[in-house]
């Protein structure tokens, strides 16, 4: 229990921190991450466990070649922190939707769709859920899919809880490439800070439909006609409008907040997001609220959520781990990189060549279990200014971002890619570079096209004084 206050302690410190400028409140929040990861570190996963004692020592390694040791390290562990502070903000919305009546409705009624368009409502569903419940929006939809998949031979339900779950998948991991309530918009904003993220989310969701109709194409250019029966819904599609508009409202609450407090997106979303979780803990609560003695009630109501969700805290170790290993790299490995060796060989690199090579090394780098959150923390090192390079600073990020979407589809070692291969009984490296090889490998030409036209409109050449 220790290890979750700690973790609660991130949070608030990094509020703090972001908001109120209170003194010492970010070195707070770095030494609460550490001392949470060193506590938790007996029960991480081997992988995990490897991860952070390499991530760490290649971040000393930075720390140890600096003039000033101590300030470096200290902005580290801060960077680290506020990334896992997003991450748990994150996990307040999840902790909701998981109980939420109208999320398990919604599913039911996405799955109870007839063959001709099943694929399109789970990928759009994968996307939209994933932006409220993370992976666990896998988890939940294919769970309906494999109570739904009872007709036909054992072939035909094997091919049907193929397709099914890979348009869960493919909707859910093109989810990363722009929402702002994901991790990635988080690690982008301050790997190329000077890129106006803002303005490149908008396109990253049209870029990312354009990847979910090159999943729907693939689907019906590659798998036969289903005839398969499907199970009775009484649901409407106006039904998927409430849950739009909770996401809608976050992002508005967000933007809102950054606005008007004139912090980053990135903080506001820290702060929003636990607050409309609880929002959306009471309305599910409201026949209990409304007998007499609301305030008793409300407080019992949050009392009861409080107990669940503290014990749960610990198992985001893992998740906390990458995030604060990452951001700790990010800021302290800038130091030992050889910046002038590395700009004498990307000054011989054709500049749009740069952006349109980094969708390639998230994807190959995840093959061997990278995370993208590493991988950008270090890009964002290794090429502090872009524009030195030729690169309008908006590029690289739209990159990382699109990157980030494909990889996260690729890596057999996702969370994404373990949940669905769980619910399809085949190795993840199935689920990855089998039946999503042949359309990332479309969804990469789609996304250079739109690096190539982002790279083009902000170049200073096309930009008017």
């Amino acid at each position: 229990m220790i290890s979750a206050w700690l973790y609660v302690t991130v949070w608030a410190a990094t509020l703090l921190d972001q908001f109120a400028h209170v003194p010492g409140a970010g070195m707070l929040a770095g030494l609460a991450i550490l001392g949470f990861l060193l506590l938790e570190f007996p029960r991480q996963r081997r992988y995990a466990q490897v991860l952070f004692l390499v991530m760490f020592a290649a971040g000393l390694t930075g720390v140890a070649a600096a003039a000033d040791p101590l300030p470096l390290a200290m902005a580290g562990l801060r960077r680290g922190a506020a990334y896992a502070a997003f991450f748990l903000a994150l996990t307040t919305l999840r902790d909701a939707a998981e109980t939420s009546r109208l999320v398990r409705r919604c599913g039911q009624h996405l799955v109870a769709q007839p063959p001709g368009r099943r694929y399109a409502a789970l990928t759009g569903g994968g996307h939209v859920f994933g932006i409220i419940l993370s992976y666990g929006a896998i988890d939940l939809l294919a769970a309906m899919v494999s109570r739904a998949n009872r007709a036909g031979s054992s072939e035909q339900r094997a091919t049907r809880a193929r397709r099914m779950l890979m348009a869960i998948n493919r909707g859910f991991c093109v989810m990363n490439c722009w929402s702002p309530l994901n991790i990635m918009t988080a690690v982008v904003s301050t790997a190329v800070p000077a890129a106006p993220v803002r303005l490149l989310l908008p396109v990253a969701f049209l870029t990312s439909i354009g990847f979910m109709a090159l999943g729907w194409l693939d689907d019906r250019l590659s798998a036969p006609k289903d005839s398969g029966t499907v199970p009775a819904t009484r649901e409407s599609w106006a039904i998927h409008l409430r849950i739009i508009a909770l996401v809608g409202l976050v992002m508005l609450l967000a933007e809102a907040g950054s606005t008007i407090l004139h912090v980053s997106l990135v903080a506001a979303v820290t702060l929003c997001v636990p607050l409309v979780g609880v929002g959306w803990m009471l309305i599910q609560a409201w026949q209990f609220l409304l007998r007499p003695g609301m305030p008793g009630r409300i407080a019992a109501v949050l009392r009861r959520r409080w107990q669940r969700y503290l014990p749960r805290i610990p198992e985001f170790r893992g998740e906390a781990t990458v995030l604060a290993c990452s951001g700790f790299l990010g800021v302290t490995v800038g130091g030992v990189l050889p910046a002038d060796r590395l700009a004498v060989i990307l000054n011989q690199v054709p500049s749009l060549i740069i952006p349109m090579l980094v969708p390639v090394l998230l994807i190959a780098t995840g093959q061997i279990g990278l995370n993208p959150i590493a991988m950008v923390a270090l890009l964002g090192a290794a090429m502090p200014d872009p524009a030195r390079f030729g690169v309008p600073p908006a590029a690289l990020a739209f990159a990382c971002m699109l990157g980030w979407g494909l990889g996260v589809g690729m890596t057999p070692m996702s969370a994404s890619a373990i949940t669905t291969a769980r619910w399809a009984g085949v190795p993840p490296w199935t689920i990855c570079s089998r039946w999503n090889g042949p359309y990332t490998l479309a969804a990469l030409l789609l996304g250079w096209l739109a690096i190539a036209a982002v790279f083009i409109f902000f170049s200073p050449v096309f930009i008017v004084p």
